[in-house]
């Protein structure tokens, strides 16, 4: 989890908190059917978190869902989101292209900040 500050014209990011994915069991989005930016995610405790929006709580789930299969394949439980947004399927069958392109730069910008933050060792 990372803090974000603006210390006068310079906006500083800090480490607060950090998880590993395969300790990720499960991501509760709370609320399928409304516009809540709301959710959990469930590792050896429960921590609530807020989204900016919605669309990029979907988005989270989706890299996290996307990365879990590439690289861990275990069976990661997301609850309570929508299947058609949560689905990469129903994505690519839209006919607003520039929403496919914004989301295809939105998983591409959080891997790079998930792999930035991944400690060296």
């Amino acid at each position: 989890m990372v803090k974000h500050l603006r210390v006068d014209r310079e906006e500083k990011y800090e480490i607060v908190e950090k998880w590993f994915l395969k300790d990720l069991e499960m991501i509760d989005g709370k609320e399928a059917d409304t516009d809540n930016p709301y959710f959990d995610m469930h590792f050896h405790k429960v921590y609530t978190l807020e989204a900016y929006s919605c669309a990029s709580k979907y988005t989270f789930a989706r890299t996290l869902n996307k990365l879990n299969e590439m690289y861990l394949k275990k069976d990661l439980k997301i609850v309570n989101f929508d299947d058609t947004y949560l689905n990469d399927d129903s994505i690519w069958s839209s006919n607003n292209r520039d929403c496919l392109v914004l989301m295809r730069i939105c998983f591409y910008a959080s891997n790079l900040l998930c792999l930035s933050l991944c400690p060296l060792s």
